[in-house]
């Protein structure tokens, strides 16, 4: 073992120490808790509140996070330790599933030996959370994701209510809270990841448990879920007491033989909110996780999904709990499944999808957008499993490029799971791929990180992206043929005479011409990057830096805060950049700093009827009156301010009356 790695496993055997001190107390506290009949949680007062109206009015997606593109999560928990796969602790206790099949070959049956002794024997003596987070940095994440629970309902955390998490029982770790300093000391936003939703766990995972086999020797004996707090005070057969003696198998169980389809009205839903909010509070993260549905219509192994009612006032809890904090302050993220797309989870109310989307970050698993989103998103990816199985085959580094442009020139980021062993390392072919990754980002991550989604998003040959005036085209592949790009062409709404192309790994310049027919590239034979060792990423992948004289501030660029107004995308009216932010209420304001001699405001002329006011740096401006016509002028200079200082200016753009929209501010 390296000496660093010493170093850092004798802090974390002092942590241990200091941890199982605690312990001692908090499982006496733990003792006068029943946290199966807990009182309803009381949300935290403050300026959002349980109404979806005021959250997508008031919220914001905070800069840090719409910025950094690439997040890391660390998937791991007690289901990793057989290293057979996701959902163990489900599979495990089916007879006739390859898991449960394991599980009888490798450990016994789950009579004898259940999860909760899957929890006990989980070992992480091979964890490095420095050196792990050290790799994240270099793979070029800019955030960093914890795993509270999944579904098996065991906290990874010093959980109040409940007994059966990493501080008492396997590893004796607060894991969650070693990652979280770790990420801090780095300088990485940190977040939890949530599984054990109502539905997932007390509808889909504790109901096997409750069962039996139906064939073989152990036919009808019931698995360890069965088992209850006085169980543990008999004796083995041995005469030794039993390992669990004082614990209650159901509070990691479930109670036995509950329904799960009203998963909601559960005891079991009113505990995970006091869960949820005991995590919030004690590690403060900028970002939650939740593997669930935002609404409640979707259906899954014949159970109701989502979080449904609970989720405004989850979402509410953590943005009034982030608010309130004295140090360290900053603008947190709640992401949620089913917000429209392909797993809409609000089918019977539509009209709550644009209100939803625009007050939290939906999430959207293995499964990038089709097309450029109004509001940005995050798809999560696995580089293996989600947890580790042997033998089970990695992405490569290609794939994940591939999906991390996808996911910026739509509007989204991405978060990667690399896949942990039980015992906490990684194998060496995640640490490849990991460290290819970050060469290439690193070599192009001015087309990556703050960068927005252009007019479209792309092809199967090139995806594109905007930052800063400038235009990236991340070309797949390239060969020696020239390059015809349609969506550049001298007709373009969103692009001006084009000026140079260039290379952004290398600065050389590329031979082009500009037409109506688009942009073509003579790329030539590709250079060869040094420092990947994945050769599809060596020769292929390439990124060009295109400058042109249409490089206006647009309307969701990055330094964009709002409150109350909307936006569309993919408008094919004319529009620059094909989006509109717009406004229909009185009050509502669009606010930026730009630095600037004079601001020109672009909107749509004729498409709407209202009044909107110009303040520069607090002061009146000016205001732009619209009023509906047959003719609609798009790309229409509405004002252009006087002459300002030199510096930077505060402009801010307030509903008077109806509805207005802006474009995008001509800088001068």
């Amino acid at each position: 073992m390296q000496g660093t790695n010493i170093v850092n496993m004798k802090v974390y055997h002092l942590l241990t120490v200091v941890v199982l001190t605690i312990t001692i107390g908090h499982t006496k506290a733990q003792d006068s808790i029943d946290i199966w009949n807990l009182p309803p949680l009381s949300i935290e007062q403050g300026r959002y509140t349980t109404d979806w109206n005021n959250l997508s009015r008031q919220y914001n997606t905070p800069a840090w996070w719409r910025e950094a593109k690439l997040g890391a999560w660390s998937h791991w928990d007690p289901q990793s330790m057989p290293e057979d796969g996701d959902w163990y602790s489900r599979g495990m206790y089916m007879e006739n599933h390859p898991q449960g099949r394991y599980h009888r070959e490798h450990f016994g049956h789950p009579s004898e030996y259940g999860y909760k002794e899957v929890c006990r024997d989980w070992k992480t003596d091979l964890w490095d959370p420095e050196d792990l987070m050290t790799l994240y940095e270099k793979m070029g994440a800019r955030y960093f994701l914890a795993l509270g629970n999944h579904h098996d309902n065991f906290d990874c955390w010093d959980s109040k209510y409940q007994p059966w998490n990493s501080v008492n029982i396997g590893p004796h770790l607060d894991i969650v809270g070693i990652w979280k300093e770790v990420a801090r000391k780095h300088g990485m936003p940190f977040g939890i990841g949530f599984h054990n939703t109502p539905a997932r766990t007390w509808g889909q995972f504790m109901p096997v448990r409750f069962t039996s086999d139906k064939r073989g020797e152990k036919a009808g004996v019931p698995y360890d879920a069965m088992l209850t707090k006085e169980d543990g005070y008999k004796p083995n057969a041995d005469g030794m007491d039993k390992w669990w003696k004082g614990m209650n198998p159901q509070d990691l169980y479930g109670l036995i033989h509950h329904d799960g389809r009203n998963s909601l009205e559960s005891p079991f839903a009113n505990q995970f909110m006091w869960r949820v909010d005991d995590a919030i509070r004690k590690y403060q993260p900028d970002m939650i996780y939740f593997d669930d549905h935002a609404g409640d219509s979707q259906v899954d192994l014949g159970i109701n999904m989502g979080l449904g009612k609970l989720t405004p006032q989850i979402i509410a809890n953590f943005y009034n709990i982030a608010d309130k904090r004295t140090k360290g302050n900053r603008e947190v993220v709640a992401t949620l499944k089913g917000v429209g797309g392909r797993y809409n989870s609000f089918q019977h109310n539509p009209e709550m999808i644009g209100i939803v989307d625009r007050s939290l970050v939906k999430s959207t698993e293995l499964y990038t957008e089709d097309d450029i989103m109004a509001f940005p998103f995050q798809t999560e990816v696995s580089l293996q499993e989600w947890h580790y199985k042997q033998g089970g085959r990695y992405r490569s580094s290609e794939e994940i490029i591939t999906r991390l442009m996808q996911n910026v020139s739509r509007n989204g980021c991405l978060l990667l799971n690399i896949t942990q062993r039980g015992r906490g390392n990684i194998d060496d072919e995640a640490r490849q791929i990991c460290l290819d990754i970050g060469r290439w980002i690193d070599i192009n991550k001015e087309a990556i990180y703050s960068a927005r989604p252009f007019t479209q998003w792309g092809d199967d040959q090139v995806i594109y992206t905007r930052q800063g005036g400038y235009i990236y085209a991340t070309i797949l592949h390239p060969s020696s043929e020239d390059l015809v790009l349609p969506a550049l062409s001298n007709q373009s709404a969103s692009v001006g005479k084009i000026k140079k192309v260039e290379l952004v790994e290398n600065g050389q310049a590329i031979p082009f011409s500009q037409t109506d027919k688009g942009l073509t590239l003579q790329m030539g034979t590709p250079i060869v990057t040094q420092g990947i060792k994945d050769k599809n990423l060596t020769t292929g992948y390439k990124v060009v830096r295109i400058w042109h004289d249409k490089a206006w501030f647009n309307d969701d660029d990055p330094g964009v805060r709002t409150y109350g107004w909307d936006r569309s995308c993919n408008t094919n009216e004319g529009d620059f950049n094909n989006d509109l932010s717009f406004s229909n209420q009185v009050g509502d304001t669009w606010t930026t700093t730009l630095e600037a001699k004079k601001v020109s405001i672009v909107a749509p002329q004729g498409k709407y009827q209202g009044v909107m006011e110009i303040l520069i740096d607090g002061k009146h401006a000016g205001e732009v009156s619209f009023a509906e016509s047959q003719n609609v002028k798009h790309q229409a200079v509405v004002f252009t301010s006087k002459k300002l200082k030199k510096g930077k200016h505060e402009i801010q753009l307030i509903n008077k009356s109806g509805t207005i929209a802006l474009d995008a501010i001509i800088i001068q």
